[in-house]
């Protein structure tokens, strides 16, 4: 058996080598385009902070990082000022700086590819709200600054395909009904989070996210004791947990007579 965590390119690859080989199984954990669902009687400042650690932290390269904002009208623009707000103290720098809060991108290939991504939202008609261009370029590091992606529609790239990067895509709703068809029309479902007051729309609202994992008013808590993966092209098996353990195994029958 092979138990690999990368993208979702790769992980078809596995399958497909698996499948040329020997028919060994394999278990998936792939990318991710998770999304906070942000009802309009959130903690606003509450679901800012996590928003924005749970995007910018590793500078956007996390599998199930919180990359798209699906957000109730009323409150998008506090939503989004509070986010700047937190985002003003995500200091990005050299890792090994006991005060840097954000490093760079894997190489300068992904840079441009994040870049890229940013520049096709713009093109597409995202607003710019906050970051968007190369930093701290004297170094000859890879960085990019922490970018926000305002009134992205959810048939732009930047809303479809996963970054890997420090880009938040943010998209307006109206009704309900609306961000959970915006938040599940994806190839992904790894994770998702809903942010409210009103416990019956925390229940109703989680149960219908298709993610392997939902938060209700907090973000990337975990434990060893739950299990952690993903549906659709996300992947399939589970990381951590007992459940984890019994992807390793087979049960076998035996089957005695008595005389």
């Amino acid at each position: 058996m092979v138990s690999f965590t990368g993208s979702t390119e790769v992980g078809k690859l596995m399958l497909r080598y698996a499948g040329e080989s020997n028919l060994k199984r394999v278990s998936l954990e792939c990318g991710g385009k998770s999304p906070h669902v942000v009802l309009a009687d959130a903690e606003i400042d509450a679901a800012a902070d996590a928003i924005a650690w749970g995007i910018y932290y590793n500078a956007g390269e996390t599998c199930n990082a919180g990359s798209r904002v699906i957000v109730h009208a009323s409150v998008r623009e506090r939503l989004l000022e509070a986010i700047r707000r937190v985002t003003a103290g995500i200091r990005l720098g050299n890792p090994l700086d006991p005060a840097t809060h954000m490093g760079a991108l894997i190489d300068e290939g992904h840079m441009q590819r994040v870049l890229g991504y940013i520049d096709s939202g713009v093109a597409e008609g995202a607003r710019l709200a906050l970051g968007g261009k190369r930093a701290l370029t004297d170094t000859g590091g890879y960085y990019v600054e922490a970018t926000i992606l305002d009134a992205v529609r959810p048939e732009m790239r930047v809303a479809r395909e996963e970054i890997f990067g420090p880009v938040l895509a943010v998209t307006p709703f109206g009704k309900e009904d609306e961000a959970l068809r915006m938040a599940n029309d994806s190839i992904y479902a790894l994770a998702a989070a809903v942010w409210t007051n009103d416990i019956n729309a925390a229940h109703r609202v989680s149960a219908a996210l298709r993610a392997g994992t939902v938060w209700v008013n907090s973000f990337d808590r975990s434990s060893l004791a739950t299990p952690f993966g993903g549906f659709k092209q996300s992947g399939f098996g589970r990381d951590r947990s007992a459940h984890a353990i019994e992807k390793y195994a087979d049960l076998k029958t035996i089957w005695t007579a008595y005389r």
